[in-house]
């Protein structure tokens, strides 16, 4: 699930924090990437339960509805439809979801506001009235509405990101990536597979681990060789006056372009520089790639960059 590209977010954000630190502990350090890494895996299932959270005070306001003395003349407010959604049944009945929130419990209820909040913004958007309307819902009906509130609900409620916020600061960043998640495996679930629907495992595969240990710890560690690179190419400037931030994404590309050789030397420019486009000053992108167009350069010339299996896709000259 989680991608390299937040990998990378994941190790410069807690290399920044080392820095600001003055140094702390390396060991330290990486436990809490690792604890960020996890975080964002914990707010995959937190916001699939979500769902679950948001039908059931559905199923509360619906039983209020059936038993007011003055009836409402609105169709939604009587209809079973999201109450009896297909999709989110299979949700409650995941057994890998289950023996996650076991595992790790949490609940929405101590954020009071949030469901009531999410529950009127569905309430009164058009995709919730159309689909109310429907006299017979199919499997397809319940699980697009599911796939409306993901895409067009959740990344904008201002309620949900300032509640994420303040429910862990490594949640700052995570919504859309792990929204975009959910989508990906809610598209794959099936009524046929019952509670045995496929939830997606932290990381993509083994070597994904390895590959952020050696990332955070070697741009820590070989940050003085590093600096003594960057310094060589920056011309008239001194290396204090570069945004840290810019020289953190140089150091890391640095890493990855002489020290893990399984890594393309074109992925790293590409991600760093997209990466720099997002988290750093409006000219990082140019900056850095052109810091690192040279490294890559003088790299290759002067044998320091080899790439080996893997690492030769995508290669250039």
């Amino acid at each position: 699930m989680i991608s390299r590209r937040l990998l990378r977010l994941k190790a410069m954000q807690m290399i920044y924090s080392f820095y600001q630190k003055l140094h702390g502990d390396i060991n330290q350090a990486e436990k809490e990437l690792f604890e960020s890494i996890h975080k964002t895996y914990e707010l995959y299932h937190y916001l699939i339960l979500l769902l679950i959270d948001i039908k059931d005070y559905a199923y509360r306001k619906l039983e209020i509805n059936k038993n007011k003395f003055i009836k409402s003349d609105n169709i939604k407010d009587y209809s079973e439809n999201f109450v009896n959604n297909q999709l989110i049944k299979l949700l409650e009945e995941n057994y890998l979801l289950q023996t996650f929130l076991n595992n790790y419990k949490f609940n929405w209820n101590i954020y009071p506001d949030l469901i009531p909040s999410l529950y009127n913004e569905i309430y009164n958007s058009d995709f919730y009235n159309e689909y109310m309307s429907i006299k017979k819902t199919e499997f397809k009906d319940d699980k697009k509405i599911v796939l409306q509130i993901l895409t067009d609900i959740f990344p904008y409620s201002v309620d949900l990101n300032q509640t994420l916020e303040e429910a862990s600061i490594f949640w700052n960043d995570d919504l859309e990536f792990v929204i975009s998640n959910i989508i990906t495996t809610l598209k794959k679930f099936k009524p046929e597979f019952g509670s045995q629907n496929k939830l997606m495992p932290m990381y993509r595969c083994n070597d994904d681990i390895e590959f952020i240990k050696n990332l955070f710890r070697k741009t820590l560690l070989r940050h003085d060789e590093h600096i003594q690179i960057v310094d060589k190419y920056l011309k008239n400037w001194d290396v204090e006056r570069v945004a840290q931030l810019d020289i953190i994404i140089i150091e890391m590309a640095i890493t990855e372009l002489y020290y893990m050789e399984e890594v393309p030397t074109k992925v790293t420019l590409n991600e760093y520089i997209e990466i720099s486009k997002y988290y750093s000053t409006e000219k990082s992108s140019l900056f850095i790639n052109g810091i690192l167009d040279k490294i890559v350069q003088d790299g290759k010339k002067e044998g320091k960059i080899v790439k080996k299996g893997k690492g030769l896709i995508g290669e250039f000259n």
